[in-house]
């Protein structure tokens, strides 16, 4: 018992250091050296439990999506109205993405490598979508989005949108301006799908946000 304790232990650290190297470079670049030193471990330590970089970069990618719907899941056991589900949930996405080396890797694995992790790459955000479709039909419901909107297409919008300000907000400030970034970005969107503007307004999204 203790024996599989210790190989846990190791595995964990080999999958917390590979996020801090993966965060840190490319795929490309990055070494399985790299992550041997930064989790101090021996070269076969490494390998009892990982035969290849990509076996480790998948791991990472597979860690990075189990965090990301475990946040989506705990939501959806919440009863909050669509709106308000949907933008905490981008508020607990970016503040994992803002401190958890680990996710930062993943999500930097999933778009600078995805040809490399074809069969992977996708899958995230995929469920990424049916989670998001999940609280715009409630929001439909509600009578805060207009029902002649396709739940699916906006799904796939809103994380495609999401994406792409959390990209932007990395490259231009580090993450600094994210909540900034994702306040205009739904002030826009519920802009354009609310049922009317009066709805739209009614949303408190910076303090959805911040509180």
């Amino acid at each position: 018992m203790a024996k599989q304790a210790r190989a846990f232990a190791t595995r964990e650290l080999i999958v917390q250091a590979a996020g801090v190297v993966f965060a840190r470079q490319n795929y490309a670049k990055a070494t399985l050296g790299d992550v041997i030193a930064e989790a101090s471990v021996t070269q076969g330590a490494l390998y009892f439990h990982f035969e290849s970089k990509k076996a480790v970069a998948l791991e990472v990618i597979s860690r990075q999506h189990e965090l990301f719907m475990d946040v989506g899941k705990t939501l959806m056991q919440r009863d909050l109205p669509g709106v308000a589900a949907m933008v905490t949930l981008s508020r607990e996405l970016a503040q994992r993405i803002t401190t958890n080396p680990l996710v930062q890797a993943g999500l930097r694995l999933s778009t600078e490598s995805a040809d490399t992790f074809v069969d992977t790459a996708s899958g995230p955000y995929e469920d990424w979508i049916a989670a998001a479709e999940v609280f715009i039909r409630r929001a439909i419901d509600d009578g805060d989005i207009a029902p002649h909107h396709d739940s699916s297409r906006l799904a796939a919008y809103v994380i495609a949108t999401f994406t792409g300000v959390q990209s932007l907000s990395q490259a231009r400030t580090g993450w600094a301006d994210i909540l900034e970034r994702l306040e205009e970005m739904w002030v826009f969107l519920l802009g354009g799908v609310a049922t009317s503007p009066e709805r739209a307004s009614a949303w408190n999204i910076h303090s959805l946000l911040n509180d």
